[in-house]
């Protein structure tokens, strides 16, 4: 059996003197799409930080590909190929959808060739921003804005891409589309670590979820299994 692309153990971060990841275990297998829930402030997106290399962990292992990432800068880490799409977009307002896309594919910039060619594929994915390539992405609608985060996140050419809240703020049927383009780019060979708010949406996608509450893992399973759980249901679910 092939050891994980990606392995958390016993990973604690903090904010200053206050410990927000408490001995995190979390396992990602090549080809998976993982949900990462729970509530607000336990500790989701500080779990993706702490593995982008925002955060540097206090104590514990990040094992990416064999290699040890605890002390490998973030320019180092997005270079091996773990691509961070940050919760609310982040996008750069003031330039254009396609200079939006080049500014995301910085690693292969001396590769015009695979520049051109990225953008291609994101407008395949995303037929919405090739209508715009020229438009100032900060007049782009919140829905449009996550579409070019998520295809500026692609343009690093992502073995494991990390969604932070992909849908929030956006209309059910924007979400809907979302959805179906992530469940495209894993099947397409990309592995996927997602937080997402609307737990249903995220659990028809997922392989398999881990549920944090904080800062502490305190349950994970097949997302199957999590979607029957009564503590998913009554927390996340609804009854």
């Amino acid at each position: 059996m092939k050891p994980p692309l990606l392995k958390l153990t016993n990973v604690n971060s903090y904010y200053g003197k206050i410990r927000a990841l408490n001995n995190v275990n979390l396992e990602i297998n090549e080809g998976e799409i993982v949900t990462l829930l729970g509530s607000n402030g336990a500790g989701k997106s500080t779990t993706l930080k702490t593995i982008s290399g925002i955060i540097k962990p206090k104590s514990g292992e990040i094992e990416w590909n064999g290699q040890n990432l605890v002390n490998v800068p973030p320019h180092r880490i997005v270079e091996s190929g773990i691509i961070h799409v940050p919760e609310g977009r982040r996008i750069f307002g003031g330039l254009t959808i396609t200079e939006n896309l080049e500014l995301g594919a910085y690693t292969f910039r001396k590769n015009k060739k695979w520049i051109k060619e990225g953008i291609e594929r994101a407008f395949d994915l995303f037929p919405r921003l090739k209508e715009r390539s020229k438009q100032i992405a900060g007049t782009l609608s919140g829905g449009e804005q996550q579409m070019l985060a998520i295809s500026r996140g692609l343009m690093g050419n992502p073995k494991l891409l990390m969604l932070d809240e992909p849908s929030m703020g956006l209309a059910p049927i924007i979400v809907q589309e979302i959805m179906h383009n992530i469940q495209e780019i894993n099947k397409q060979g990309t592995t996927i670590l997602l937080i997402e708010q609307n737990a249903k949406a995220a659990l028809r996608l997922a392989n398999r979820g881990y549920l944090i509450e904080i800062g502490n893992i305190i349950m994970h399973d097949s997302a199957e299994v999590l979607r029957e759980d009564d503590r998913i249901i009554r927390a996340y679910l609804g009854a």
